[in-house]
């Protein structure tokens, strides 16, 4: 058995069709000619984290576990990131497996196989005792525990005005240099724990050029350059200092002088958490491909939604992205021999998110540089005879939509009845303001509503009898609403019943909200709040999304394998049987991590901010 399995996130069935119908997509197209083209169903909600694990397990969300970006603790209504939640041990707070389902990885080992699968969603921290090689995606943290987010310094004053995710550091003047210093990990000092340091110094060496120190590394950059990934050690003590992975870029080296660090990286090699497994297979592609970026959101959207960087920056750090991550997976195929071999690029969903709305000439683009990828693969497999002899899947695990309106899902329960909280100063509010005894619904993550049921939530106000009544009617009133314009703010609405199936379905959402496209939930619904009015226009850079109705942003799906006849319609479901020959198998499968142990309640809330969606 020899199977490549390819994942093109966000690859959209509509825009490839257009472009492929247009001649511009030479490679992708010769799967169509020979019918190995089908749009593909994928997992409720259309999220990422949830349609990656369904494809990997064949499951629903009811099978595995993973229902939205956000879980929640019904015992105290406490909110954690389902793709990296936290639990207590030995040596303190850690992280634990977002789910436990058996993948279709694990189960080609069971059948005597190896798998390779390099920067899959989910799958951080490392199954240590599987045999799996893996590099893990979306998911992984930086050094600092969060998803990503780096530090801007400058010279400039009023960059910090408490709007943006983005800290800043100030650069102070000394002679000709600019100096400031950029954090680690926390070590204890003497009057407590602080923050470990390095010094950051910027030398102008021209009008548009400079040179760089980080710590002890040292590069000569140009205004927009990015430098590449190198290597700082942060010393937390006498005897132990910690590695990271990180890359900065010269942003302005005029009258301001700026700098852009990118998030802290886990260095592989010497992470605080299992990153990959086993560590000799980690090991040995780092030190034959090179450093290649470790977090898994390496397309800092952050950043350029902040204004740390310009457009053109972010793309020229995304092509890097997938250069690097192009240059690991020939390292595979070049050693693959049979078993499953599977690798994700994630590029195109963060490039749609930013661009979608007003440059879909960088949209087009991609697609064809994507087209040109498959080709490359293709050669690779052909140089060794193997093109022919390899089941090949190509897959997306959404398509794409606008993004115009923000719905603050809270806001609209607040306005109907179904929760009572007050809002403070320019009508913002949170749930965990909420008067529990009084509320019957509240929305976290992008697509869930969840019942306040007695005996189930910590302050439970709605009765075992009255839930389906009042779960019908939050149903009825969510799909009459209509914008000011007339035009319908939600698609569909699934009971929780109707959305999952599986060992699980219990602790999913009791509604899964299909938002119409141009809809989708505000960053603020996702951590439980809400602002002065239900629905807010879309101003942001981040202008496109796919967290909405699933039948509105089906993925795609291009096979070589002659049993895609046997599945006029695939969906996730039919991942294990069109790969490997299998059915799902949901026996490993254990409840969601849905407390944080007892680490701080900030901490998680960082976390969650973190998050490029909320």
């Amino acid at each position: 058995m020899r199977v490549l399995i390819i994942g093109l996130d966000a690859f959209d069935p509509t825009t490839f069709e257009r472009l492929n119908n247009a001649g511009r997509l030479p490679h992708l197209s010769k799967y169509v000619a020979k019918n190995g083209y089908r749009r593909f169903t994928v997992a409720n909600p259309p999220q990422s984290e949830v349609s990656w694990t369904s494809i990997a397990t064949g499951l629903n969300p009811g099978g595995h576990g993973m229902f939205d970006f956000v879980h929640r603790n019904p015992a105290n209504y406490a909110l954690n990131v389902s793709l990296l939640p936290t639990k207590d041990g030995l040596t303190g707070t850690q992280f634990a497996e977002p789910y436990n389902a058996k993948t279709i990885f694990e189960q080609t080992i069971d059948m005597g196989q190896p798998a390779t699968v390099l920067w899959w969603p989910a799958m951080f921290p490392a199954r240590l005792k599987s045999p799996v090689r893996s590099l893990p995606g979306l998911g992984t943290p930086d050094l600092l525990g969060r998803l990503g987010v780096g530090v801007y310094f400058t010279t400039k004053s009023g960059y910090a005005d408490g709007r943006r995710k983005t800290p800043m550091s100030p650069l102070q003047k000394n002679g000709k240099a600019y100096c400031g210093q950029l954090t680690g990990p926390m070590r204890k000092g003497k009057d407590g724990l602080e923050p470990s340091a390095l010094d950051v110094r910027i030398e102008p060496t021209s009008a548009k050029a400079a040179r760089v120190t980080v710590g002890k590394q040292s590069f000569d950059l140009t205004v927009g350059q990015w430098s590449p990934l190198f290597e700082v050690s942060f010393k937390v003590n006498m005897l132990l200092s910690i590695k990271a992975v990180t890359q900065v870029i010269l942003v302005e080296n005029g009258a301001d002088v700026s700098l852009y660090a990118f998030p802290l990286q886990i260095h592989p090699l010497a992470s605080p958490w299992p990153y990959g497994t086993p560590r000799d297979f980690v090991g040995q592609v780092w030190k034959d491909c090179g450093p290649f970026p470790t977090i898994g959101w390496p397309q800092d959207t952050t950043a350029l939604e902040d204004g740390c960087i310009n457009d053109e920056q972010f793309l020229a750090l995304c092509k890097n992205v997938d250069r690097l991550r192009e240059n690991v997976l020939m390292h595979q195929i070049d050693r693959f021999n049979q078993g499953v071999l599977a690798c994700v690029f994630d590029t195109l969903d963060r490039i749609q998110h930013m661009f979608f709305r007003d440059r879909m000439d960088i949209i087009e683009q991609w697609y064809e540089d994507l087209d040109k990828l498959i080709g490359r693969i293709e050669d690779r497999l052909r140089q060794r005879d193997l093109l022919n002899k390899t089941k090949i899947i190509i897959l997306s695990d959404h398509g794409f939509s606008q993004f115009d309106t923000k719905v603050h899902l809270n806001r609209w329960l607040v306005d109907n009845g179904y929760m009572n909280a007050p809002s403070g100063g320019e009508g913002k509010g949170s749930m965990m303001m909420a008067n529990w005894s009084r509320t019957q619904a509240y929305a976290i993550g992008l697509n869930s509503i969840y019942l306040n049921l007695a005996g189930r939530e910590g302050q439970g106000s709605v009765s075992p009898d009255d839930k389906e009544a009042v779960a019908n009617r939050l149903r009825d009133q969510l799909l009459q609403w209509r914008d000011e314009r007339g035009r319908q703010v939600v698609g569909h609405v699934w009971h929780q019943h109707e959305a999952f199936d599986g060992p699980l379905v219990s602790y999913g959402p009791d509604l899964v909200v299909g938002f119409a496209p141009g809809f989708r939930a505000s960053a603020q619904t996702g951590l439980g709040e809400w602002e002065r009015v239900a629905l807010e226009p879309n101003r942001d850079h981040w202008g496109a999304d796919h967290c909405i109705d699933p039948t509105a942003v089906p993925g795609v799906l291009f096979t070589n394998a002659a049993a895609l006849a046997d599945f006029p319609n695939p969906s996730y479901r039919d991942i294990p049987a069109l790969s490997i020959g299998t059915q799902p198998d949901a026996s490993n499968s254990t409840p969601p991590p849905t407390s944080s142990g007892t680490e701080d309640e900030a901490a998680v809330e960082e976390r969650l901010r973190s998050l490029g969606y909320l």
